[in-house]
């Protein structure tokens, strides 16, 4: 699971911004007696978190992040998902998936000369097997600046290093260390590895035990952060190959089972083989006419929300299947705000999300805020500063009481992260002016 998230130096962030998953401690302050909102729930009601044993934290399953548009919400995820694209496939082969994410390439800061010639950071850190994995990476257009991996146990939570590997300017090569835990034949292909190349993208494909937990956690995260725009099709479960056909049968069962809820008029989905390549399926829609007959049709000739549901909730039941990280911008876009808060209800509770998978996502819509769905330290802001870089924020910097109304409190922008829009006075005189220059 992520633990936290740090990015430095990347499209129109600046300064470090940190993205952290770790709840924050329960509250000892008594819930008002004379409260008129008394069916609020508390932070711990709304989802109880994940417990990390021995590290004395919660990690949360939901975390939301708002902000006007161009505030940098969306190259927040961009930036978490470009640096998993490239730990799990390299700098060349997510630069080969740049005409699918138009975002995996290295694009630093550009409104100041300084930022632009300085290196991107980025820093990760994941608690797999109670064990706390922290990679970090620095880089710039032609080579690493920066590579490591450290790990910490329970018991003594001191970083120990794996690996690291640091450019010296003068020697024109790397500096390598690696830890006592980290021996092995993989560490005699540290000469060959390019100075623009990754090693932990190496590692990715061998089998190297100390760190197969989180090499596990990288190939299960599917890259891309548009989950709601695609047509249905199978073509978003990873290592297709090795999923058999009952099993794909039994995901496509559960998404009708949440689709049908939602009142699509779908009643069952049926799949026929089109051909003896492994995979190559026909869907068809079923529907119940009035006499109780049923009716099929060709999946694609339902309505284009229907489809992009169906694909959206296949996606989300597959991650579920997984336990993987679920990256979503926009999500809200071309759904209905109530289908939206049962997605988000489904990653909350444990009983629905017992592997853990965690789901980020952006959003414009702040009906989302509302009590009882995300808890506050799960509820983000981007915001533009004096310079045009990103700020980065959590709810919880206010310190306010869950019992407020923090939609409405948003929109007024006792939050910062809305627009500044000219009055209703100056958009008349605007107006006026244009009318006559006409």
């Amino acid at each position: 699971m992520l633990v936290d998230f740090t990015v430095e130096n990347y499209r129109s962030i600046k300064e470090p911004v940190t993205l952290s998953a770790v709840a924050q401690k329960k509250s000892t302050r008594q819930k008002s007696q004379n409260s008129k909102r008394s069916r609020v729930k508390s932070d711990d009601e709304i989802t109880p978190g994940y417990h990390i044993e021995g590290w004395d934290i919660d990690i949360l399953p939901v975390l939301a992040i708002f902000g006007a548009n161009a505030s940098g919400k969306s190259n927040v995820i961009q930036a978490l998902d470009y640096l998993l694209l490239m730990m799990r496939d390299g700098i060349q082969g997510a630069a080969r998936n740049q005409t699918i994410f138009k975002y995996a390439k290295l694009d630093p800061f550009k409104l100041d000369n300084i930022s632009e010639n300085n290196p991107t950071s980025f820093e990760l850190r994941t608690v797999l097997n109670n064990e706390i994995y922290t990679y970090s990476l620095a880089l710039n257009q032609k080579h690493i600046i920066l590579e490591k991996l450290d790990y910490a146990i329970s018991k003594t939570k001191r970083p120990r290093r794996l690996f690291s590997r640091k450019w010296d300017d003068v020697s024109q090569k790397f500096i390598w260390k690696t830890g006592d835990d980290f021996s092995g034949p993989h560490n005699q292909l540290q000469k060959s590895i390019r100075e623009n190349e990754l090693f932990i993208s190496t590692l990715a494909k061998l089998e190297v035990k100390k760190i197969e937990p989180f090499v596990q956690w990288l190939r299960r995260r599917c890259p891309g952060i548009n989950l709601g725009n695609e047509h249905f099709d199978i073509s978003f479960i990873p290592g297709l190959q090795a999923i058999d056909i009952s099993k794909f049968k039994e995901i496509l069962q559960r998404t009708l089972e949440i689709v049908k809820k939602f009142d699509t008029g779908l009643s069952d989905i049926k799949i026929e083989k089109k051909s003896e390549e492994y995979f190559d399926f026909k869907i068809l829609a079923i529907h119940e006419k009035d006499d109780g007959q049923t009716i099929s049709w060709p999946f694609e000739e339902e309505s284009l929300g229907t489809q992009r549901l169906l694909s959206f909730t296949a996606r989300i039941v597959f991650y579920l299947e997984i336990g993987a990280l679920v990256i979503v911008d926009e999500l809200g876009t071309n759904l209905h705000p109530n289908i939206v808060r049962h997605i988000i209800k489904i990653f909350q509770n444990p009983k629905t999300n017992p592997r853990n998978t965690q789901l980020i996502l952006t959003s414009h819509d702040n009906t989302l805020q509302r009590n009882n769905l995300l808890r506050r330290d799960q509820i983000w802001f981007t915001q533009k500063r004096p310079d045009h870089s990103t700020e980065l924020y959590p709810l919880t910097d206010f310190h306010v009481r869950n019992d407020l109304a923090i939609d409405k409190a948003y929109l007024d922008g006792r939050f910062g992260a809305v627009p500044f829009l000219p009055s209703s006075e100056e958009m008349i005189l605007q107006g006026d002016e244009q009318c006559q220059d006409s």
